[in-house]
């Protein structure tokens, strides 16, 4: 056995090996995921958390290179793997207001910075946008585009027939006045908080967090629960399952014992039928509350906050 490999680490040192053995930034947040995922054991040492470097060379000599390998098998190698930017973070690639909404099949950030930007390279051997220009992007989805040309002092318009896309896009590219935002968020959170406080509803949800948080612990310990999963050693879909049963008798005694009222009167628009009677009495407050600001920009980030 080779003692260097079977080497225990802190989350930290982790960190430090991994980002010079992966040539890139990883960081304790990044083992951590490892960790909590059960990709990777979690050895325990006097209270402090360790990981094995092998265990952490296996999980990246596992990944490491496969996708290039076989996406280059597929289209040849004269692919640029460079655009693949898979060496950035998930911070990196929702950075600032691309992290505003989840939106699926976005793409990120710095691709499109790639083809818009001044730069050249073996791939792109022409700039084809200058400061000044205007890019039309006829499915501009999230407003990616739109973004990034702003941020190079190119014009953008941007066209989806999603009418909730272009509100995610306007939302991003607006003028706004931080400390009108400010007030009137506080305002509004004001309001709800005092509103949640006369009601059952924070008392039966901090007892339902604990008696949850008590029953995840005993059941589903975290990572050893992931780990036998993914080791097949349970039946994650049947054990579940099981565990689920168990757990709704505890949670429908809490709904009787605060009063809380799960179905409302009538079930016959969207939030009728998929809000409880407490949480739809938010959303009313909160939608009038926002009807009545007199910054029309500020109403409209307001508005696509609660959306």
């Amino acid at each position: 056995m080779d003692n260097n490999r079977e080497k225990l680490m802190t989350i930290q040192e982790a960190s430090e090996w991994a980002s010079v053995y992966l040539d890139r930034e990883v960081t304790t947040s990044n083992i951590s995921y490892l960790i909590q995922y059960g990709r990777i054991r979690k050895m325990e040492n006097n209270g402090n958390t360790q990981v094995s470097k092998m265990d952490l060379i296996k999980y990246y000599e596992s990944y490491l290179g496969k996708r290039e390998i076989s996406w280059k098998k597929q289209l040849g190698n004269d692919l640029n793997w460079g655009l693949s930017f898979d060496h950035l973070r998930e911070a990196d690639t929702t950075k600032h207001v691309h992290r505003l909404h989840p939106y699926k099949g976005k793409f990120i950030p710095q691709l499109v910075e790639y083809f818009l930007d001044d730069h050249i390279d073996d791939y792109k051997g022409e700039v084809y946008f200058d400061r000044g220009d205007i890019v039309l992007d006829p499915f501009c989805g999230s407003g990616t585009t739109l973004v990034q040309a702003n941020e190079l002092g190119i014009h953008a318009i941007g066209i989806d027939i999603s009418e909730f896309n272009t509100f995610i896009s306007n939302a991003k590219i607006g003028r706004y006045d931080i400390q009108d935002i400010r007030y009137e968020t506080n305002r509004i959170l004001k309001v709800l908080n005092e509103m949640a406080k006369s009601s059952n509803i924070i008392k039966f949800e901090d007892e339902l967090s604990t008696l949850l948080s008590e029953f995840n612990n005993k059941y589903f310990p975290s990572p050893e629960y992931k780990r036998r999963v993914r080791n097949k050693e349970i039946d994650g879909k049947k054990y579940g399952e099981e565990k689920e049963k168990e757990f709704l008798s505890i949670y429908y005694g809490l709904i009787d014992k605060y009063g809380i009222k799960l179905k409302q009167d009538s079930d016959k628009t969207f939030l009728d039928k998929w809000y409880i009677k407490n949480v739809r009495q938010e959303i009313d407050m909160a939608f009038d509350l926002i009807r009545n600001i007199e910054n029309i920009q500020t109403k409209k980030i307001s508005s696509s906050n609660s959306k």
